[in-house]
């Protein structure tokens, strides 16, 4: 199967694959296993059932506490709005901080699923990346101040990746 188009031809190709996954037929979200520690869960891969697209999710840290919302929301817009790809988000619901990327799956070509898989790694690898950052915000930082703290994450990665032989950050 070269690309698929819907959310049963991806869990065939799962299935075709031995990849491990939980497939929520009637909300169309497959769970799929990310290597994503210290994140919370695994990466979610959501079929839309209205429009032809598909979000592949990963949530960064659970039960924000409701006067951080506003500075987390603060951090989100901003750094959406100067990164090539954004996708930060926020589930007010179960006060939930996510990184997102939607992606078309227009028919009849479809969506490669090595494709899916690469940009599921990259929304692990950004939610991974940002992660400090908005644990600082949680934990008391102002959200104006984003790029200020991820410059001294930076800083103390390439630090750290000094002293530690030269691995990278």
């Amino acid at each position: 199967m070269s690309t698929v188009q819907s959310f049963d031809q991806f869990v065939k190709f799962l299935g075709d694959n031995k990849v491990p996954n939980r497939a929520d037929a009637e909300r169309q979200i497959i769970e799929l296993p990310s290597k994503g520690e210290p994140l919370p869960g695994n990466l979610l891969i959501k079929w839309e059932k209205q429009v032809p697209f598909l979000q592949i999710i990963h949530f960064m840290i659970e039960n924000v506490p409701v006067d951080r919302i506003h500075e987390i929301e603060t951090a989100i817009i901003r750094l959406d709005n100067r990164l090539e790809v954004g996708g930060f988000g926020f589930d007010h619901t179960s006060n939930r901080l996510y990184n997102r990327l939607t992606v078309p799956v227009i028919p009849p070509n479809g969506i490669d699923p090595m494709a899916i898989s690469q940009l599921g790694h990259g929304v692990v690898r950004s939610a991974k990346e940002f992660l400090e950052v908005f644990q600082e915000i949680v934990g008391g930082k102002p959200g104006d101040q984003v790029f200020t703290l991820l410059d001294a994450i930076v800083a103390k990665r390439k630090a750290e990746a000094t002293t530690n032989g030269g691995a990278q950050a």
